[in-house]
């Protein structure tokens, strides 16, 4: 299926990424997760890095800005599309599936508008070329995601922080073909209410660490569980993310004190002009 997809290579673009990632002086691999900002996943894998979308809470921006030289431009890599080859799964994946899960793409959207389709196929074509690893990929661009294949080892993902961005999800995925399509909703930024949460098999449910532009940010735990409940509901798995924090403390004849709403910082999208743009 995907080589099918690379025919849309210009011999050009073939060569000049054969070139690069066949260079045995490059020899950068997966990085290990330390910590649990995507513990879903053990290892990130960034052949693509930068992104356009400016998302207030975007962590990878903050890292980016002060580690890359180019800054959070977007960039191709084609060196590291050897890595998943050189990569070795670890021992104990058989029984933590993290261990066997790379956040593809964690410091970009490969499927965002300003991405062109060759990053694209070539990042695809290292996946399928390395089936003993699962791919994680996220996208605020859900509507590309159809134009392309996916190999099984591929979980193909989509960011939906608030609810201007649930039919846009719903509409795009249902057209996706995909062994495994899954839902971010991190952070929750306030409470979600979706038609057809069965054209997604998983979903994982967070706040926001602190970045330079927002505070950190634990959705109320209401929000919380009518998600999941849906969730359940369609037949998704769940997973929630330590980040999440709130728990129910509620005494007798007291009213519980978790926030009604997320702080205005939060709000970028109530804050961009026309609906489709948003959606998007």
């Amino acid at each position: 299926r995907v080589q099918h997809a690379l025919r849309a290579f210009t011999p050009k673009d073939q060569k000049a990424v054969a070139k690069a990632a066949a260079d045995l002086s490059d020899t950068s691999g997966f990085n290990k997760q330390d910590t649990d900002n995507i513990e879903w996943a053990k290892w990130s894998w960034n052949p693509v890095t930068g992104c356009k979308h400016n998302c207030p809470y975007c962590y990878a921006r903050d890292i980016a800005t002060r580690f890359y030289p180019q800054g959070f431009e977007p960039v191709f890599h084609p060196k590291r599309l050897r890595a998943p080859q050189r990569a070795v799964v670890p021992a104990g994946a058989g029984q933590d599936l993290g261990l066997k899960n790379v956040f593809a793409c964690s410091m970009s959207d490969l499927f965002g508008r300003w991405v062109p389709e060759a990053w694209i196929l070539a990042v695809l074509k290292a996946m399928a070329d390395a089936p003993q690893w699962n791919f994680l990929l996220l996208t605020k661009f859900p509507g590309r995601l159809a134009e392309f294949t996916f190999a099984d080892n591929v979980w193909v993902g989509t960011s939906v922080d608030c609810q201007a961005r649930v039919a846009n999800a719903e509409r795009a995925f249902a057209k996706v073909t995909a062994k495994v399509k899954w839902l971010s909703c991190e952070p929750l930024i306030e409470p979600l209410t979706f038609t057809n949460l069965s054209v997604f098999q998983w979903v994982v449910i967070g706040g926001a660490s602190a970045s330079t532009q927002t505070p950190i940010w634990a959705p109320p735990r209401a929000w919380v569980d009518q998600l999941e409940r849906a969730a359940w509901d369609a037949g998704c798995q769940v997973y929630e993310k330590t980040n999440l924090l709130r728990r129910w403390r509620q005494y007798p004849g007291h009213e519980d004190r978790q926030p009604t709403s997320a702080p205005d910082v939060f709000q970028y999208l109530k804050r961009a002009t026309g609906e489709d743009e948003r959606a998007e």
